[in-house]
């Protein structure tokens, strides 16, 4: 009998520890499957935050701007800035064998894409569409005709005009490239001399346009070095 009873005792106990055993299993198993979805979740939220634009890319701001595209545009307004010109400048010039420096101060055409610097005792004005006039106050005979002319003007055919125009001046028309102004070095120059009066025409090309100079001056004075020195400050608005 008490053999029985120790049996049963001992069935009882294993029956207990089998069911305790099972119940931590089932608890595991719920737990890594809680945990599981959890991570699946957190994987499946994160992809859809990258999907909906939510996370921004390294090279963007804060406002969805590309850093590249903001950096462009500061060196734009630089580059801007940088064409900003100063209302006067100093020029050195030579006159009749002398050498002087003036300050000059910057005039804008109001007939053409234009504006230079313009010394003391000169004036620009417009002569006509397309053309502009800068003189000696004192003594308007002395003057230089300014015509910004298209890029896609021809220039041998511009050539042969300059020198159909100094024909009027003397028959000898000679070539003109003062060796001082490194500005001309691509130019086409020619001059005409009747004994009184000097004319000199320069074709200059540039980027987007070509530069005709038509500068009357006397014979007998040197008056040409001050319109060429301002002329080498013209540039476009």
């Amino acid at each position: 009998m008490k053999k029985m009873k120790s049996l049963f005792t001992f069935l009882l106990a294993a029956s207990l520890l089998a069911a305790c055993g099972s119940t931590k299993k089932e608890q595991n198993a719920g737990n890594e499957t809680v945990d599981g979805k959890e991570k699946t979740e957190t994987v499946g939220d994160d992809k859809n935050k990258q999907e909906n634009g939510e996370q921004q890319p390294e090279n963007q701001t804060s406002d969805g701007q590309d850093q590249t595209e903001n950096e462009l545009g500061e060196d734009k307004e630089e580059s801007e800035s940088d064409n900003v010109r100063l209302l006067e400048q100093n020029l050195t010039y030579q006159m009749n064998g002398q050498e002087k420096e003036e300050t000059a101060f910057l005039k804008e055409s109001d007939n053409q894409d234009f504006s230079l610097y313009v010394l003391p005792g000169y004036e620009l004005t417009g002569e006509e569409p397309q053309k502009d006039v800068l003189y000696l106050k004192e003594n308007d005979t002395l003057f230089m005709r300014i015509e910004i002319l298209p890029a896609e003007t021809d220039l041998n055919v511009e050539i042969e005009t300059a020198k159909s125009q100094l024909e009027s001046v003397s028959s000898e028309i000679k070539h003109a490239k003062p060796d001082r102004y490194k500005w001309l070095k691509g130019a086409a120059g020619f001059t005409a001399d009747n004994g009184n009066e000097k004319v000199s025409v320069f074709l200059v090309p540039q980027k987007d346009r070509l530069l005709k100079l038509t500068i009357f001056t006397p014979t007998k004075e040197d008056m040409e070095d001050p319109f060429l020195t301002m002329a080498e400050t013209i540039e476009e608005k």
